[in-house]
């Protein structure tokens, strides 16, 4: 009975009609569709037009417009809608994406349960839509689902439909066209509007047809396709990043498009002969087009660029193919490390063969594969030349003299010392754990920890050394709190802890690294060192990294924006003007007159930004009317604007000091009411770093639903009430 009560309510939400039957929708869209073609859609480019906007009905189509020319994982160009009356087309791009109107005008939109928003394949927009707007659909359907159940004659494209109930022909070349066509350009064509127009003007008449359809089959077909669209809105939105074993795909399908070229060109070409000949080369050749393709993607993601900005799948290979040319390989068939086949993958086979071409290579392996596109104009990409300016550098190593090999060398030496300093300064110079171990009163071990704890108990007179390597005592008292001894499970406490990053396995350069960020831990009640790891350098940097974008989806999840107060700040604005001063002067010697103009219209508009600020105007000691200016421009060169900036970086950290900097991380932390509320967020870390991370080295014990409470012995060190007899002791 409950199962049947359920299906209804499924039915009634599939089945929902604006008010009207199904026959009178049909009838009215037919009359409207004759007068309404000739002004087919209103085009909203600006927040004032926004403000006029506003649908009719509770049944509307939906359609977006995608671009991959911005940004690494693309953007929504335009969004468009049709009601009861009329299409909206809003532009995305003209409005921005930042704009607090255009988001809550689509918020309201697409959160509102009671309108029903009407989708031709939409399941890769409404993860755009969580992507660009951080919005969740609800009360969607799809109508290419339905037209999939329905197992129509003709199929389920789009264009099929619209024949078929709509009177409306367009070719597959045309609408292929059209959709590829450049929706980053602006301003758009009227092609493209009247055609962006079209998508989603039937789409309300082709639900109710569709449905009608849908009536005829199943029952049980009918439920799933609800289902459907719930699994659909549930699915969360991820970068389209390729693994290793998808960029190898990619590699050898555009090796053997190459191959085919020159086949049918008849290329004599020594190295394609070559090539064709030698088996062992090729995979070589793979091999190195397949580091080339993960640097590009990294170098993409890192400055949100769109990897097709870069250099072409195709101009990759010949990359591969010179560098190949410089390895000098006398005895080709000895060597024996092939290019892998990702289904047997192994990183061994990954290090031997990048130590092989280090050894083979004539120039300095650092050029053709860590700086080609890292590290070049980083803070300094204006254009797309910019950008490709950095993969393009091995062309540039392999006709360059030797003396522009050692500039590029002495780059990457200063990087390197940079990196072996940090190292040296915050990696841990003792072994994080101290495996020391404890024992009860009763002479059963309780648990390892580190020697500052032995000391404290033996310091109290609280416990006995019974052993010094490693450091052992005994309790002289009944210690609560524990598994007895001979218990099923480990305990996380008993299990000795190794000195090495939980993720690689590496055994030097460790950090601390929390798992659950300090800014929340630090307001929850219970110090507790369970969600406190060791990482090598280069994965405390990753890990650190993943914590930071998290953070920022927490704090919107809780309405906290402080990507937009860090953004505003001062002290922000002061450090964006130093840090891209220093750019500048790093640039200037050989700087392009284009480019110069750019700093110089910049600069001035940041320091204008610091003049309106009050804070600014209320702390600032500087006369700042002494700054020169030459066609309402700052004079960048001028000594006085090299002065005002060394004042702001000797002032910084008193401006800082004066910023309002509250505690986002106290202020998530006070919405969480509950010690359910405090666990699922606990848990809600440790299972990103779980899934994100993937450690291969974690305590076996260790469980992302460990309970964050803790009590505390009257004689336990982290007892509060013995708190500050262990702070005497330091």
């Amino acid at each position: 009975m409950q199962e049947q009560l359920e299906n209804i309510q499924v039915l009634q939400k599939l089945y929902q009609v604006q008010g009207n039957t199904f026959e009178e929708v049909i009838s009215n869209f037919k009359n409207q569709q004759k007068q309404h073609l000739t002004k087919l859609f209103k085009y909203i480019t600006n927040e004032n037009e926004l403000n006029q906007f506003q649908l009719q009905g509770n049944v509307i189509g939906v359609d977006f417009e995608h671009t991959n020319d911005i940004g690494f994982d693309g953007q929504i160009s335009i969004v468009q809608f049709k009601d009861e009356a009329d299409v909206y087309i809003i532009d995305v791009i003209e409005i921005g994406l930042e704009s607090e109107k255009l988001i809550n005008v689509l918020k309201n939109i697409f959160e509102d349960d009671k309108i029903i928003k009407v989708f031709y394949a939409g399941n890769t927009d409404i993860q755009w839509l969580k992507r660009d707007f951080q919005i969740t659909i609800q009360n969607y359907c799809d109508i290419k689902e339905i037209a999939d159940q329905c197992k129509l004659k003709g199929g389920s494209a789009l264009i099929y439909l619209w024949k078929q109930y709509c009177d409306h022909q367009v070719s597959k070349s045309y609408k292929t066209n059209m959709q590829t066509s450049d929706w980053a350009e602006r301003p758009l064509t009227q092609e493209q509007l009247i055609y962006a127009a079209y998508d989603c003007y039937y789409l309300p008449y082709l639900r109710y047809v569709l449905l009608q359809e849908l009536s005829k089959i199943d029952i049980k077909q009918q439920i799933k396709i609800q289902s459907k669209f719930d699994k659909a809105i549930l699915k969360e939105y991820k970068k389209p990043i390729l693994s290793d074993q998808e960029l190898a795909k990619v590699v050898s399908k555009e090796y053997n498009l190459l191959m085919q070229l020159v086949v049918e060109n008849d290329d004599k070409s020594p190295i394609y002969q070559y090539l064709q000949t030698q088996p062992v080369a090729v995979q070589l050749v793979k091999f190195i087009g397949l580091e080339i393709m993960k640097v590009r993607q990294q170098y993409a993601i890192y400055h949100n660029d769109p990897v097709e900005c870069l250099e072409e799948n195709e101009q990759v290979i010949l990359i591969a193919i010179h560098i190949y040319q410089r390895l000098n390989i006398q005895n080709i068939q000895t060597y024996k490390l092939i290019y892998p086949e990702y289904q047997n993958y192994q990183n061994q086979q990954y290090v031997l063969t990048l130590e092989y071409i280090q050894k083979q290579i004539d120039k300095d392996w650092e050029v053709y594969f860590k700086s080609f596109c890292k590290g070049f104009y980083q803070s300094f990409i204006y254009s797309l030349d910019f950008i490709k300016f950095g993969l393009s550098t091995i062309y540039e190593a392999l006709q360059t003299p030797e003396s522009k090999h050692q500039q590029i060398q002495q780059k990457i030496d200063e990087k390197k010392q940079k990196q072996a300093e940090f190292g040296d300064k915050y990696t841990r110079k003792k072994p994080a754990y101290g495996n020391c171990k404890i024992y009860s009163k009763e002479n059963f071990f309780l648990c390892n920890c580190d020697e500052k704890k032995i000391k404290w108990y033996l310091k109290q007179g609280l416990a006995d050394l019974i052993s010094e390597d490693p450091p052992t005592i005994q309790l002289k008292f009944e210690a609560s709190g524990f598994k007895e001894e001979g218990s099923d499970k480990a305990q996380y406490i008993t299990i000795e802890r190794v000195n090495q990053c939980v993720i690689c396995g590496k055994e030097n350069e460790l950090l601390k690294f929390n798992i659950v960020p300090v800014v929340y831990k630090k307001h929850i009640q219970g110090k507790r060192s369970y969600d406190v790891v060791c990482l090598c350098l280069i994965c405390h940097q990753k890990a650190s990294a993943q914590n930071d974008k998290l953070k920022l989806t927490i704090a919107e999840k809780y309405n906290i924006n402080i990507k937009q107060k860090k953004k505003d700040s001062l002290i922000e604005q002061i450090r964006n003007l130093i840090k891209s001063v220093k750019a500048f002067y790093k640039k200037n010697k050989n700087l392009p007159k284009e480019a110069y103009q750019k700093f110089q219209t910049q600069f001035t508009n940041q320091v204008e930004q610091l003049k309106n600020q009050e804070q600014f105007i209320q702390i600032n000691k500087y006369d700042i009317n002494q700054l020169k200016y030459e066609d309402n421009q700052i004079n960048i060169n001028d000594e006085q604007f090299s002065a005002f900036i060394e004042y702001l970086i000797e002032n910084e950290e008193l401006f800082n000091k004066c910023e309002d900097t509250t505690d986002h991380g106290k202020l998530i932390v006070e919405q969480l009411k509950t010690e359910e509320q405090i666990e699922e967020f606990l848990v809600f870390w440790r299972d990103n770093f779980i899934n994100e991370m993937k450690p291969q080295y974690l305590n076996e014990a260790w469980a992302i639903d460990h309970k964050f409470k803790r009590t505390f012995g009257e004689k336990s060190q982290y007892n509060p009430n013995n708190q500050q007899q262990l702070d005497d002791q330091e």
